[in-house]
């Protein structure tokens, strides 16, 4: 799902007096559609009580584009921004999402997006079906070669830091950040996750963390894999 959609802005034929005769066709520009710069983004965990955001096109100028943003398929009274956001997020914003952009020449709807608020510590973003990670989503049996946990970006952390996991089937995840102890700094996920790209980013400055050396922990049925972390400030 959230496959690169295109908005095409017109071409233009130009008759020069100079060059009787001839004409100049500039090309269209085309314009990717996406939620929150992933075209493959298709569900966000948000925790209740946190800012609900979503964003079209992130860091593009989209100014000259008319916007309009769907909850459920139909129209967000208001919501005509290149952001969506609310204060606190509950769990009645919890629907299917999606965005529209329009130009003189193209009207393009980007893919649905499913959002879920719920009682959670961080935010999980989940991408399925993407051409880099191989996932199909189907359900398959939980093998160790089925998960594969990256190197969290970036590192070393003077900061934020972003954790990204791959599973090849839906299964039962926790990832936790821990001190050169084994001490819990902090669980990021504990839930049932699809087949997928996972990512979680993880603000060090909320849990009291001194410059060292920290693990991040993936475990899984019949599967555990260590990162280290190394914090400077």
């Amino acid at each position: 799902m959230h496959r690169i959609l295109t908005l095409v802005v017109c071409a233009v034929l130009l008759a020069i007096p100079a060059l009787a005769g001839q004409t100049i066709r500039i090309l269209p520009r085309t314009y990717d559609v996406n939620v929150d710069g992933n075209t493959e983004l298709t569900i966000k965990r948000m925790p209740e009580g946190a800012v609900f955001l979503l964003t079209v096109n992130k860091g593009q100028d989209v100014s000259f584009y008319d916007i309009q943003w769907f909850k459920d398929g139909q129209p967000i009274q208001g919501a005509t921004g290149q952001e969506l956001t609310y204060p606190i997020a509950t769990a009645d914003m919890n629907g299917t999402y999606s965005v529209e952009m329009a130009s003189p020449c193209a009207r393009v709807m980007s893919k649905p997006m499913q959002v879920i608020v719920e009682n959670r510590s961080f935010q999980v973003n989940t991408e399925i079906g993407g051409p880099s990670d191989g996932v199909t989503g189907h359900v398959q049996e939980t093998t160790t070669s089925n998960f594969e946990l990256k190197e969290c970006q970036p590192n070393p952390v003077t900061d934020r830091a972003t954790i990204t996991f791959v599973s090849q089937a839906t299964s039962e995840v926790t990832l936790k950040v821990v001190d050169l102890n084994g001490n819990v700094i902090a669980t990021l996920v504990n839930d049932v996750l699809p087949a997928g790209s996972h990512s979680v980013q993880f603000n060090t400055s909320e849990h009291n963390m001194n410059s060292s050396l920290y693990y991040y922990v993936l475990s899984a049925p019949g599967f555990t894999d260590t990162k280290p972390l190394m914090l400077v400030k």
